[in-house]
Parts: C-alpha cells; structure tokens; sequence
C-alpha cells in the first residue's frame, strides 16, 4: 500500500546491499593479494641467476723476431787517412823595448838590486809632478853622508805604481832603514820609512 509520500509507481531503496557489497570486494582483492605474493615468494625458480664471470684467456704478445744482424766482412777495410802536412811556423818576433822604457828620464833611476831596502823620504805621484821636479825635491831633502835619490816606482816590486820616489837606497834589512831615518833626524813613519825591493816590473 503506497504511504502519502509516494506514488504508485516508487518503490523504496534498499540501503543495506550496498556496504556488504564493499566488504566483500576488499576481503576478495585482500586474498588474491596474498595469494600473489605467496607464489612469487615461495617459487625457488623465480629468481634469476647471478650472472657467472667469464673467464678471460691472457693475450699473449707476439714474439719479436730476432733476426741475426750480418757480421762484417773482414775484407772490408776502412780506408787509412792521408796524412795533411802541416805549415812551418814561423817563430814570433821578441817585441824589442820601446825608446822610452829604455831611455828613463835625467836623474831617475830604475834598476836596484833585489833584496835590498831603501828608505823612503818623500812619494811624488807622477801625475802632477815632473821627473825634473822629482829630481830637485830629492836635492832639497839632500844629507850629508847619504846618497839621495828618485826611483820610478812602476819599475820595481814591491811599490806602489805611478810615483816618484825620493829615497836612500843601500840598507840591507828593515832595521837597518829604521837607523837610516834616525841618522837623519828624522822618526820612523810617515816621512821616513822602509821598502824593499822585490825586483824589477
């Protein structure tokens, strides 16, 4: 008998099918699910293999060919060198003395013998000062009983270059020059001292 709110035609919704309809589903895909995973698992033929390593056969290198290398021929000579002939050479010309290394100025002196010593009055560098002044400063510091001189100190061991040196020659040590410079009146140092001679330059 249809109620005020329907027609005759309606008929009512069954609400209960629905929900067990989802239950039923969910238990399904659960259990295939679990099936699935107990086949994969439990199947000892499932799994694949790990691949073997294949063994690699050594590369021998080739061997080189170790050809004899041909002996010389003994017949074979070398040839001999010729001999070069060599020019006569001619002897070099000794260099002779220029005039004004042989020929000193007036009233120097350049030759003493070696080993002796002379006591030095006064040093006149040659760049200012003359041979012919030089000569007239050793008359000047002129003593009696002594010999005074000028030597060219670029002609002797043992001095200085390019001086004029007032001297008194003679003395045959150091302390024997010393006694020269008291005989004199004059104190061994600046003014009078000793020099030997080492040789000729």
């Amino acid at each position: 008998m249809a109620t005020p709110y329907q027609t005759p035609y309606q008929q009512a919704p069954r609400r209960g099918n629905l929900p067990l309809g989802i239950l039923l589903g969910v238990i399904v895909g659960a259990i295939v699910v679990a099936l699935a995973w107990f086949a994969f698992v439990g199947d000892p033929d499932s799994a694949t293999p790990a691949p073997t390593p294949s063994q690699t056969q050594p590369i021998e290198s080739p061997t080189p060919d170790e050809s004899p290398s041909p002996e010389p021929s003994p017949d074979a000579e070398s040839p001999s060198p010729t001999p070069t002939e060599t020019a006569d050479e001619s002897p070099t010309p000794t260099p002779e003395p220029s005039e004004t290394e042989s020929a000193p100025p007036e009233g120097i002196v350049t030759e003493l013998p070696t080993g002796t010593w002379v006591t030095v009055l006064d040093s006149l560098p040659q760049g200012s000062v003359s041979a012919e002044q030089a000569v007239a400063r050793a008359e000047q510091l002129a003593k009696p009983g002594h010999e005074v001189i000028v030597i060219d100190t670029n002609r002797f061991e043992g001095l200085n270059r390019n001086y004029w040196a007032v001297v008194i020659p003679g003395a045959e040590s150091r302390a024997a020059s010393n006694d020269v410079c008291r005989d004199i009146g004059m104190a061994v140092g600046d003014t009078c001292y000793p020099r030997e001679v080492k040789g000729p330059r």
